[in-house]
């Protein structure tokens, strides 16, 4: 087989081995190609784990506390959920500039809560998104993120179900609508997670119910 390399001055033409490569300006059309793919696969990924965090945030399987309100049925939701894709998108943007306090954190959540409250009232139960499942939503989405290699580690993790049968909480994420709560929810984890970080401590810790170790 010919493995010989021949460079074509006129058109910036590379031969390897029967294989033309155009470089133009330093950039062969190979790595354009190959950056574009990454591109691709990155859009794609961030797209899923949206899908995913959206999906488990808004499922609470507590039917005194639903998300929705009761006039607004499955194919009516879109704009609701649209706003909140926007929403995971701003939060990507807001921890890609690194580590952020603890106290910025709550703010966060606590600032989505009640955004999307004023601008979708109409969409959610009783009026207002809960702060326990606004930080499901932050939490999980920023999990994902960072075990995706997209942000640096985040200040907490998701309090849920699993994790607080797991600590021994008496916290319920899909009913509480308070901040105190969550942070002394926090507080309890970070004892426990103690030396490891709080996020590290439930990425080993977490087990879905049904999960079988491979």
């Amino acid at each position: 087989m010919d493995h010989a390399l021949t460079f074509n001055s006129e058109d910036g033409r590379i031969h390897i081995g029967g294989c033309n490569f155009i470089v133009r300006n330093g950039i062969s059309e190979t790595d354009e190609i190959c950056h574009a793919l990454h591109q691709d696969k990155t859009t794609f990924l961030r797209y899923e784990l949206g899908i995913l965090t959206l999906k488990a945030a808004l499922s609470t399987r507590n039917g005194e506390a639903p998300i929705y309100a009761s006039a607004f049925r499955e194919y009516q939701r879109t704009p609701f959920k649209d706003a909140l894709r926007e929403e995971l998108q701003a939060i990507e943007k807001v921890y890609s500039n690194g580590r952020v306090s603890e106290v910025f954190h709550c703010d966060y959540i606590s600032s989505l809560a009640e955004r999307v409250s004023q601008t979708h009232s109409k969409y959610l139960h009783s009026g207002h998104l809960r702060f326990g499942v606004a930080q499901k939503l932050v939490n999980l989405h920023l999990k994902y993120l960072w075990v995706g290699g997209f942000i640096e580690e985040p200040p907490h993790c998701p309090v849920d179900g699993i994790i607080r049968d797991l600590a021994g909480l008496n916290y319920d994420w899909t009913t509480s609508n308070s901040r105190a709560e969550y942070e002394n929810a926090i507080a309890s984890l970070l004892l426990q997670a103690h030396p490891s970080s709080l996020s590290v401590w439930e990425l080993q810790k977490f087990r879905r119910r049904d999960q079988v170790e491979i």
